[in-house]
């Protein structure tokens, strides 16, 4: 068989446009809820850990000061 009978090797056919997804769904709904959470527990944390190095009680200051300091060994 020569060069000239080779026959042309083929082309598979183009692969189908990825599925969009709707612009308002059930995943959307979720993504929303669950940033929503994320920024509620940040915004709590937040203000847990601005409450407690301003002004900490008495027992946890205690606490901070019973624990060993690294540079007195």
């Amino acid at each position: 068989m020569t060069r000239d009978n080779v026959p042309a090797p083929v082309q598979p056919p183009d692969p189908s446009p990825a599925r969009q997804q709707p612009a308002a769904g059930p995943g959307l709904t979720a993504a929303i809820v669950q940033g929503a959470a994320q920024g509620a527990a940040r915004s709590f944390t937040a203000r847990l850990v601005d409450k407690f190095l301003t002004n900490p009680p008495d027992w946890l200051r205690a606490l901070w000061h019973m624990l060993p300091r690294p540079w007195d060994h």
